[in-house]
C-alpha cells in the first residue's frame, strides 16, 4: 500500500514549448536570453536600473536615481543595438524608464 508507485502524468518539454506557441508565449525563450545579457550590455549602468519586463518590444527600466534615468535615455539606442545582437530577428525597439507601474 504505501510501497506502491504514484502515478504521474509527465509531460516532455517539447510538448509543452508547442502548447506555449499555441497559446501565444513563443517568447518565453527571447525573455530569458535578454535577462541573461542585460547586466552584460548595460555594464555599470545596470546596477543602477532594474528591468521589470517588456511591453510590445519595449524594455521597461526602473532606474534608481535621475542621474541613472538621464544616463539610460543617452545610452538607449546603443544598449538596443547591443540586445538585439544576440537574437536571430531584431525585436526590442527601445528602453524607457518608468518611475511606477
Amino acid at each position: 500500500m504505501f510501497l506502491s508507485r504514484k502515478k504521474v502524468n509527465w509531460s516532455r518539454a517539447d510538448s509543452v514549448c508547442a502548447s506555449w506557441r499555441t497559446l501565444g508565449f513563443s517568447g518565453l525563450d527571447r525573455l530569458a536570453i535578454l535577462d541573461a545579457v542585460w547586466e552584460k550590455e548595460t555594464g555599470r549602468l545596470g546596477e543602477h536600473c532594474v528591468m521589470l519586463g517588456v511591453d510590445k518590444g519595449v524594455i521597461l527600466v526602473k532606474p534608481s536615481s535621475s542621474a541613472a534615468a538621464s544616463e539610460l535615455a543617452l545610452r538607449s539606442a546603443v544598449i538596443v543595438k547591443g540586445l538585439n545582437k544576440y537574437f536571430k530577428r531584431p525585436w526590442i525597439r527601445a528602453i524607457r524608464p518608468v518611475t511606477r507601474i
